[in-house]
């Protein structure tokens, strides 16, 4: 009992007499040990000194790190410009392929060549801008006006609607999961043709996008006109929804890993008046992928504009759907994957032998997951009037 005692009181002097310097931390233990060898202080109660007389942290410390706004903590990154009071970080695309064609002449293409400048403009995540050109496109596409592709700012977590973020400017409208996809994520070398009619496409307009993890949606104002200035008052309203059944059922009960679900809807609404032509679009969309294995598919349909400056209504729709199945071949082959896809599209129900059918079979090796990877595609067409076409794809992506 006195040994315990007198360990508390030499604890308490060692305490109240400051931190000992450097030098005396030596000294310090070479004490408490010979302490402990006399009987006079448990090992554990010397343990308990050291503790206590150790160096803290100064507090001011502490709060100068939590002041250091994410613009300062993001000074070391070499990939972001700091730009007054923002950043800017530099990004891009290349994917070139090689095509043998049964119908057409074998060729070498550069797709895509995608450049991208991308920041926030007071140093935090509220206000996000994004500008992106495709020099590419011009020569793969003759009625490309501009190489510029995306172009708007984001305002993102707003004070008075959480989870929500508001997007102004040039971007893809909320049309199918695939069109809208980042094409750095495409499971094949291209896009389904319905995915890619409907879905890859700019417009002009503002959008509201909110997402939680069970629930997505996104709702937007739209000019009309693919990138051009609109000749009529009529906007296009552009609306997705997505539901994760899944995750919401695995936060009510002790569900097992089974893997994940969406199911979306998408459409598309512009009323009749003056020079416009009405317009209705609505698609669905669906996606389960569990380990190793995963499954897609996709439907929209809809009354098209016989050209982008069309002033009478045109009666043709467009249908189309996809579904296609993957698999990653880990861990046999941890950066290979094997996919098929099966599509079907029409340009106009009204119109007779324009239709077709086409099957696609992949394979994907994943050098840097899909910052570097390389494909290669078969692809079957099988033209309604009759015409078969078969191709080999390969195709390099290189992002940044």
């Amino acid at each position: 009992m006195n040994a315990r005692l007198w360990g508390r009181v030499l604890g308490a002097w060692l305490v109240l007499a400051a931190s000992p310097p450097a030098w005396a931390s030596s000294e310090v233990d070479a004490l408490l040990n010979k302490l402990v060898e006399k009987g006079l202080l448990t090992a554990s109660d010397a343990q308990a000194v050291r503790s206590e007389i150790a160096p803290q942290p100064a507090a001011s410390e502490a709060s100068e790190e939590e002041r250091l706004t994410k613009l300062e903590k993001a000074v070391d990154d070499k990939t972001v410009l700091h730009v007054g009071k923002g950043t800017a970080k530099i990004g891009g695309l290349f994917q070139g392929w090689v095509v043998h064609d049964g119908l057409a002449n074998d060729r070498v293409r550069i797709r895509r060549t995608e450049l991208k400048l991308a920041g926030d403009v007071l140093g935090d995540d509220r206000f996000k801008y994004t500008v992106m050109f495709d020099p590419a496109q011009v020569q793969e596409d003759n009625t490309t006006r501009s190489t510029l592709k995306d172009a708007y700012v984001l305002l993102d977590h707003l004070p008075y609607l959480p989870r929500h973020a508001v997007t102004l400017g040039q971007f893809k409208p909320p049309r199918t999961e695939e069109g809208i996809r980042a094409v750095s994520q495409l499971d094949f070398a291209e896009r389904a043709i319905v995915t890619s009619t409907f879905g890859d496409q700019r417009d002009m307009g503002i959008m509201l996008t909110g997402d939680w993890p069970f629930v997505l949606y996104q709702a937007g104002v739209f000019n009309g006109k693919q990138n051009q200035t609109p000749k009529q008052d009529q906007k296009d309203l552009v609306g997705r929804l997505v539901v994760r059944p899944l995750k919401l059922l695995a936060s009510m009960t002790e569900l097992p890993d089974v893997g994940s679900l969406e199911l979306g809807i998408s459409g598309e609404h512009r009323p009749h008046g003056g020079t416009a032509v009405p317009k209705k679009r609505l698609g669905y969309e669906a996606r389960y992928a569990y380990q190793n294995f995963s499954v897609k598919g996709e439907y929209m349909a809809g009354e098209e504009t016989t050209s982008a400056l069309s002033t009478s209504q045109n009666a043709s729709i467009g249908k189309g759907w996809y579904t296609q199945v993957g698999y990653l071949l880990a861990p046999w082959f941890p950066k290979a994957e094997v996919l098929a896809r099966f599509e079907g599209w029409d340009p106009d129900a009204n119109t007779a032998l324009d239709a077709e059918r086409d099957l696609t079979v992949g394979f994907n090796y994943f050098i840097d997951k899909h910052n570097a990877k390389w494909q290669l595609n078969w692809v079957h067409q099988a033209k309604q009037d009759g015409k078969i076409d078969n191709q080999v794809i390969g195709a390099l992506q290189y992002a940044f």
